[in-house]
């Protein structure tokens, strides 16, 4: 009960989930006075964070549906980092103009699998045009992902990529009405339902 308190004393509720980002830069040359934090779904800023004597910690409240970055680097030399904040630490280790290394931890994070679909997609969609087995792995994974994570950022990319595998007009809302309504209410998502909707019939 005291815990709990101090927890809503502190702005935060006690079952929030926090995601961890904990960063190091290896140069000190290359040190910026802080790093971004950026979600990318609504391409908004959500902080600045300082870095200190190189290093830099900070905690986000947990969110499966959406991908954020953290963008790095100093003097117009911008590159960046996403993930899913999914109650993971993220440690990234950054040396020049690159990060050297990205550790999620646990073993379990959503993160591995969301980045094995974005590997998938960034293979496959170049082939799509001339490759009709390619359609078709495409479309059944979306599919699977679908049923798979309806209510997290996983089934979100997938319905989202799923026209560049010809699922369109009704077998795009049958995805869709499996999605939870966190998903179903995501601008981008409604963005796409208008354009399907508006999308010339056969």
């Amino acid at each position: 009960m005291i815990l709990a308190a101090a927890a809503l004393m502190m702005g935060f509720g006690p079952n929030e989930e926090k995601t961890v980002l904990v960063g190091h830069f290896l140069n000190k040359a290359d040190v910026p006075e802080f790093v971004t934090l950026f979600d990318d779904d609504t391409e908004e800023v959500v902080a600045s964070v300082p870095v200190k004597d190189g290093t830099f910690r900070y905690d986000v409240t947990s969110d499966k549906t959406t991908i954020m970055s953290l963008r790095f680097g100093k003097d117009g030399n911008e590159w960046r980092e996403s993930f899913v904040p999914t109650g993971d630490t993220v440690r990234y280790e950054i040396d020049g103009l690159k990060t050297v290394a990205e550790v999620f931890s646990p073993e379990t994070s959503l993160n591995f699998p969301t980045r094995d679909f974005a590997a998938f997609c960034k293979n496959a969609l170049p082939r799509l045009k001339t490759d009709s087995t390619t359609t078709s792995e495409l479309r059944d994974y979306c599919i699977r992902m679908i049923d798979e994570h309806p209510s997290d950022v996983l089934g979100y990319t997938a319905l989202i990529h799923a026209p560049f595998a010809n699922l369109l007009g009704d077998e795009w809302k049958a995805l869709l009405n499996k999605m939870s309504p966190e998903i179903q209410a995501k601008p981008r998502v409604q963005a796409m339902k208008a354009w399907i909707d508006d999308f010339p019939k056969e």
